[in-house]
């Protein structure tokens, strides 16, 4: 999907040629709304398939026609009840006249953070663009780990009352999003530090010059992906030692069944030798005594209970 907003956040819907000051937004875009959009930036559509790649790690690639910017951003994928935290790909595409913004998955809150950049003041400007839609992204990390935090108390306090499967794989997903959102952040942090430090070249012809507002914003996104990536790796540190300790307490607990089993069969086994051996059809002593069943079962529960005090001596038992 291709959406064209001119100046004041106004939707163009059919614009000739070159749009001058647009910023084009492409949001699972198909292939005729990239080809439509390079037209109509002046680009290379390489540079906008390049953001389209699942797998693109944060970077800058300057061109002669425009620079791109890779940041990864958060994503939801919703599974039924369950949420699934992960990371994409989101280009923004300088030109000398446009900006360009492209995911290949439509986000709820990605399409939040585009609208609300737009609607700041000087949102079409290159600099306060980019400002805000990396100040914006940071946050939506930041409520995302929160979230996680949350979780972990939560499923932490599901598995110390009764460990399920259910629980440790919905621990196995939190591990695997704060995984993404530590990779994530810690590629975004050199990305925009470097752009803080040494500004942004866009097309090889001007370098934007951020104002010390525009600075500040870099500087209070900073120290949020930095205080995330801190957050990302205690969270991942404490995910492993909780699946590893109820790892260790499922394992305990089939070995106390387990010993109580075989406990129980070796007792079983003392009266099922006894009786097996007078069921016999050859002459054993007793067999013409008149209480002759009655001492077999003495004998049975004496030796039984002799067993049974030894396995509690042992505690085996």
């Amino acid at each position: 999907m291709i959406t064209i907003y001119g100046p004041g956040c106004t939707i163009l819907d059919d614009p000739d040629g070159a749009c001058e000051g647009c910023w084009i937004d492409l949001i699972e875009p198909r292939s005729e709304d990239i080809s439509r959009a390079a037209r109509m930036a002046a680009v290379d559509e390489k540079l906008l398939r390049h953001a389209l790649d699942m797998h693109e790690r944060p970077r800058i690639e300057v061109d002669d026609d425009a620079t791109l910017v890779v940041i990864r951003t958060p994503h939801i994928e919703q599974n039924g009840d369950q949420r699934r935290y992960s990371t994409v790909p989101m280009g923004i595409l300088f030109t000398r006249a446009n900006v360009v913004t492209v995911c290949q998955i439509e986000d709820e809150s990605l399409t939040h953070i585009l609208s609300i950049s737009r609607s700041a003041p000087d949102g079409f400007k290159q600099e306060r663009c980019l400002c805000n839609i990396v100040k914006h992204v940071t946050m939506l990390y930041m409520h995302h780990l929160k979230e996680i935090s949350a979780k972990i108390q939560e499923v932490e306090r599901d598995l110390a009352e009764s460990p399920s499967n259910d629980d440790l794989k919905f621990l196995l997903n939190l591990r695997k999003a704060v995984t993404y959102f530590h990779a994530a952040l810690k590629n975004n942090d050199l990305i925009i530090d470097r752009i803080a430090r040494k500004g942004l070249a866009v097309c090889n012809s001007y370098k934007l010059m951020f104002s010390e507002d525009d600075l500040d914003i870099f500087d209070d996104a900073l120290i949020d992906i930095r205080q995330g990536i801190y957050m990302s790796k205690i969270f991942s540190e404490v995910l492993d030692s909780t699946a590893n300790v109820y790892s260790s307490v499922i394992s305990n607990n089939v070995n106390q069944i387990m010993k109580i089993l075989t406990s129980l069969t070796v007792i079983l086994m003392v009266p099922t030798l006894i009786t097996s051996m007078y069921g016999m059809n050859i002459p054993l002593p007793l067999q013409e005594a008149e209480h002759a069943f009655g001492v077999v079962g003495v004998v049975s529960i004496i030796i039984t209970s002799g067993v049974i005090l030894f396995l509690r001596f042992r505690r085996l038992l």
